[in-house]
């Protein structure tokens, strides 16, 4: 049983740590870019917390990947592509970073700081233990990675809603990370990377709009959030069992009875 080089991993979490430590101390005003589409202004805004976080997503994403090469079946050259052990890594530390932005209380911030590098070790732990999908802690692993992945897009969701950004800015960021979170929960699978790309292009498009409509909504970010869960959960599923050749009227049926049975909540709540 071959186990990530817990070394470097130590020092991929320690830097990330550090660089999402700065962000209490940067004190740079907010910035944007503005431009205008069909006649609506435009504006992208961020900060120099905003840098030193994509900076930190930056870096999880180039250690992950030095962390996964290293793994045997990547030498030998029977696993070639791992680009999908970036995604959860990378989204990870992005959400990490919001809600430390949120956090006044220094004791609270600094728990989450901690739980922040714990849950990294994880996620780049289990990231190794699934490019070998016959290993021994594969199964758990990968089920660890899935059930992340949903907790990162409602949150994700939720962080998005809340800006309050133009429809045309936040569907556009509703796609990407759509993408990147299908992309990596369709991979598995074992699909080719044609059809896993389209579906995830396909569930992004289709998520894209549901965005669009759903920020004329009078509701509360929670609402919102979970909708837009509920709505990625069934494409995602759906488009799961298609690529597994699983997909049966029962399935049909199956998904239907649940996202009605949600929908009617989520309507009621709206109430």
């Amino acid at each position: 049983m071959t186990t990530i080089n817990r070394e470097r991993l130590s020092v991929l979490v320690a830097l990330i740590l550090l660089s999402l430590s700065l962000m209490p101390l940067i004190e740079s005003p907010t910035s944007g870019i503005g431009t205008s589409f069909l006649g609506t202004p435009l504006r992208l805004e961020f900060s120099g917390t905003t840098l030193v976080a994509l900076l930190a997503a930056s870096l999880a994403c180039a250690g992950v990947d030095t962390l996964m090469r290293a793994h045997p079946l990547v030498r030998r050259g029977e696993v070639t592509l791992v680009l999908p052990n970036w995604i959860m890594p990378g989204l990870t530390v992005v959400v990490a970073s919001q809600i430390l932005g949120n956090i006044t209380n220094a004791a609270t911030w600094v728990a989450g700081l901690l739980v922040t590098g714990i849950l990294l070790w994880a996620v780049c732990a289990a990231e190794y233990a699934t490019i070998d999908p016959e290993g021994p802690a594969a199964g758990r692993s990968r089920l660890l990675l899935n059930a992340l992945g949903y907790v990162l897009v409602v949150l994700l969701f939720g962080l998005i809603w809340n800006t309050r950004a133009r429809s045309l800015i936040s569907a556009s960021l509703t796609f990407l990370v759509v993408f990147a979170l299908a992309f990596d929960l369709l991979w598995t699978s074992r699909a080719s990377t044609g059809r896993v790309v389209l579906l995830s292009v396909a569930i992004g498009i289709v998520m894209a709009e549901g965005n669009w409509a759903i920020n004329y909504w009078n509701t509360s970010v929670f609402v919102a959030a979970i909708a837009q869960l509920l709505a990625f959960y069934e494409l995602v599923g759906l488009a799961g069992q298609y690529l597994l050749d699983r997909l049966s009227r029962r399935v049909l049926i199956e998904f239907a009875v649940v996202m009605t049975v949600a929908v009617l909540l989520l309507l009621r709540g709206r109430g």
